[in-house]
This record gives structure tokens, C-alpha cells and sequence, in this order.
């Protein structure tokens, strides 16, 4: 019976134990990690090779978004919708398998210059709430993240991107 006893007066100091280490398990989380993702934000274009980039009047803000889970990446070139897929690891990124719709544009020369940068991009950074994405070691688009209501005056009005109706090129 005394061994039963000295049990009894034991476990509490056990569990007490156990309940102290237990809370002293360091985790290994990143407190940047949700932040340096290019993943489901609104990367609202900045500036192509070096050049800032105007917006014409009575257009929406060109930008690009990576979808979670999907490999799709879309967008808005400043004139017309474009989607594609991507794949990316740590720093790298490939943007393949891009089309688009086929508005004419007054200046079809930034969009095609848009176009051309993307299917070339190899690598990327995030710093803080701007992207930056390389090619062959060389910077060649600025973006800032935003929202869905950060991307202003809506294509057509109708405040949706249609993808539905976007063509390869």
C-alpha cells in the first residue's frame, strides 16, 4: 500500500512536469512566411524593364494575380485579360501557356512589352508588399500588392474579369 501512497503524492508532480515542458516547445513558425508569398494578392504593374508604367485613361490598372492551389495565374494587361499557368519553388517562377483576349488598343505597345516580359520572368522577390519579378538575373517588372477594390475604374464597368472569354494568342 505505501507504494500505492508514494504514487499518489508523485503524479501531480509528473503531470506538473509534463505540463511544463510542454509548454516550453519552441516552434519553428516564420512570422514572414504569409508575407513573402506571391500567392492570391493583386500585383498591381509598377513599372516594366526600369520604365513606370502609365495607365491610359478610362482603363483598369494592369495587374497579375497567382492563384493558391491552382497553378493559374491572370490578369489584366492595361487593355485586355490574359490567364496562363505557373509554377514556382523558393525564388523561381515560370509563367507558361499565357493568352489572352484580342481588343484593339490605342498603345498595343506597353501590353505586348507586358506579354513578352512575362513569358521570359525566371525568378522572382517579394519585399514587403512589392514583387519584383527577373529574368536572366536582370529586374524586369515592379509590382505593388493590393485587393480586388485596390484594382480601379472596372473593365467594361461590370467590375468582373470575364475569363471565360480569353483566347490563345
Amino acid at each position: 500500500m505505501s507504494v500505492m501512497k508514494n504514487w499518489i503524492r508523485i503524479l501531480p508532480a509528473i503531470l506538473l512536469a509534463i505540463l511544463l515542458v510542454s509548454a516550453c516547445t519552441v516552434q519553428n513558425k516564420n512570422p514572414n512566411a504569409e508575407e513573402d508569398t506571391i500567392l492570391d494578392a493583386y500585383w498591381t504593374l509598377m513599372s516594366l524593364e526600369g520604365q513606370e508604367v502609365q495607365r491610359p485613361q478610362s482603363t483598369m490598372t494592369a495587374f497579375i494575380r497567382f492563384e493558391e492551389g491552382k497553378s493559374r495565374v491572370h490578369g489584366y494587361t492595361g487593355c485586355n485579360r490574359f490567364n496562363g499557368t505557373y509554377t514556382y519553388g523558393d525564388e523561381s517562377l515560370a509563367i507558361s501557356e499565357l493568352s489572352t483576349t484580342r481588343m484593339a488598343c490605342p498603345d498595343m505597345e506597353m501590353e505586348n512589352k507586358f506579354m513578352a516580359i512575362l513569358r521570359r520572368v525566371d525568378r522572382y522577390e517579394v519585399s514587403g508588399d512589392v514583387l519584383t519579378l527577373f529574368s536572366g538575373g536582370k529586374a524586369v517588372a515592379t509590382f505593388m500588392s493590393g485587393t480586388e477594390r485596390s484594382i480601379d475604374n472596372r473593365v467594361g464597368g461590370s467590375g468582373t474579369l470575364d475569363l471565360d472569354s480569353v483566347r490563345t494568342e
